[in-house]
């Protein structure tokens, strides 16, 4: 399931970012594959050093079964979402495309 979510997501930042190239005259392609790799380099990353190690740590207690162990568990979705949204905003839209006359 959360690999599901991960792709739609990926799908949606990719084409947001196509959006909001196309409409700033910027190379359209090229920020849609940074959009999606401006989510899912991060959220990997996390995922593995992070999530994974403490689930791994809580393996067979029962603390796994309570609210902070799921968020924990899917904060990698989250934390990818934030760095695009930086990657957005304080990357494609100051973005400066001169147009050829």
């Amino acid at each position: 399931m959360a690999l599901f979510i991960s792709v739609l997501l990926t799908l949606g930042i990719a084409y947001w970012f196509y959006k909001t190239a196309l409409r700033l005259h910027a190379n359209s392609v090229q920020w849609a594959i940074a959009g999606a790799i401006a989510y899912q380099l991060p959220a990997w990353a996390w995922m593995l050093s992070v999530s994974k190690p403490y689930l791994s740590s809580i393996q067979g207690t029962a603390n796994k079964a309570t609210m902070s162990a799921g968020l924990i568990g899917y904060s990698w979705i989250a934390v990818g979402i934030v760095v695009a949204l930086l990657v957005y905003r304080f990357a494609l839209l100051k973005t400066n495309v001169k147009v050829d006359s």
